[in-house]
């Protein structure tokens, strides 16, 4: 029988990637203002504006489907480290457990 082995802590850190993606994607229109004062010229104040705010459909978009995947990880997560401490308390109370785990 094949061992399944699961990166949870892996899972976790995409779930904090993610985050940060979904963060800068809301805050796109204030960057995007902000960049558009730096610019430093009137010329392109406007034109820097309306191209991020544009997006503002396509990036709503994209941060849903981020947050649906979010969640599908977090049930992953979730749904693996239950059955892993279910199927260890199975262990532990048959007195089955061995190795530098058993406790």
């Amino acid at each position: 029988m094949a061992d399944l082995i699961l990166n949870l802590t892996a899972l976790e850190q995409l779930k904090h990637d993610l985050d940060a993606v979904v963060s800068d994607f809301k805050d796109a229109d204030d960057f995007s203002d902000d960049v558009a004062e730096a610019t430093g010229s009137d010329a392109l104040h406007d034109p820097v504006r309306d191209f991020a705010h544009k997006w503002n459909d396509k990036r709503k978009k994209m941060t849903e489907s981020i947050e649906a995947l979010q969640a599908q990880i977090a049930g992953i997560a979730d749904g693996f480290t239950s059955v892993d401490t279910g199927f260890a308390k199975g262990l532990r109370d048959s007195g089955m457990t061995t190795g530098p785990s058993a406790k």
